[in-house]
């Protein structure tokens, strides 16, 4: 990102120390960068599956059980946040088609619990919930806030009903689709960068479709807009992604040249090579026709 982007972007929400942001899902990418990022705008809460090193002396986050309505419920009267970003999923697109029961529990039910809690909360002035470009079919690309989701797998279909359970509460919210987020992780195993680089440096090689197209961000750069949207009075999707477009073979040979890692382990492949050929997308690329 340009530094007058990045400037433009940061000046767009201010730092307050008052307004309160709660994040679920800090295990998972999306959830620890936007974490990360709070910290040094908001008086910002999270919560965590795993207990990670990276965590300890973080008072501010809380091992949680996302399925009791009750314990929701009371982390927000605790935390009292002015904010909900959740962003708490099962992502596995290949595990969800493998368990999809768990994948409607955690995605679905997962959410109709976060809604519960927060209208017995009553006091959020927006909750924002990170989706997926995969509730689109990928047959075409380009897809934009206005386009009729068609998800082909497990993964987006239950991310679509999520968003629909959020669209049909009576809470004010905004529904985020980002591109393919880039960025390094909690764990650091989580992610397309964490998988290349771990990848590499163990010299294990790794194939990479040709033909699957998606338009990356950065994880920062999300992070810039999705506060932005959080603090607006705009409501609605939003679709959150780079301009350019990649295939997944040059996006993980162009990651490796930029952080000076060797691209002679990261090889082509066709989706149609693919076990799961069935559900892989050929053009998840997004583009907004949101002003924000």
């Amino acid at each position: 990102m340009k530094v007058e982007t990045r400037r433009a972007l940061e000046n767009s929400y201010l730092p307050d120390a008052s307004t309160g942001v709660l994040i679920t899902g800090l295990n998972g990418l999306i959830g620890w960068n936007l974490f990360e990022a709070a910290r040094r705008k908001y008086r910002v809460f999270g919560t965590h599956r795993r207990r990670h090193p990276r965590l300890e002396g973080v008072s501010t986050s809380r091992r949680l059980d996302m399925h009791s309505t009750q314990s929701l419920a009371a982390l927000l009267e605790t935390f009292q946040p002015d904010y909900l970003i959740h962003t708490w999923s099962m992502c596995d697109l290949d595990l969800c088609e493998l368990m999809p029961e768990m994948a409607r529990t955690i995605n679905v039910e997962g959410m109709r619990k976060m809604l519960q809690a927060a209208r017995i909360y009553g006091r959020l002035k927006k909750m924002v919930y990170l989706s997926t470009d995969h509730v689109f079919s990928g047959q075409r690309g380009g897809y934009h806030e206005e386009d009729t989701p068609e998800p082909i797998h497990v993964y987006g279909k239950t991310k679509l009903a999520a968003e629909r359970l959020l669209q049909g509460s009576a809470i004010p919210y905004a529904i985020v689709r980002p591109g393919l987020v880039i960025g390094e992780s909690l764990q650091g195993n989580k992610g397309p960068r964490d998988f290349l680089f771990n990848r590499i440096r163990a010299g294990r090689p790794t194939h990479y479709f040709v033909d699957e197209w998606r338009s990356p961000i950065k994880a920062e750069e999300l992070a810039l807009k999705v506060f932005q949207i959080m603090v607006s009075g705009m409501e609605g999707i939003f679709h959150v992604a780079g301009t350019k477009f990649y295939n997944r073979f040059d996006l993980a040979r162009e990651l490796a040249l930029e952080n000076g890692l060797g691209q002679e382990l990261i090889f082509p492949r066709l989706r149609r090579e693919d076990r799961w050929a069935s559900i892989r997308p050929h053009n998840l690329s997004l583009k907004s026709i949101r002003v924000f």
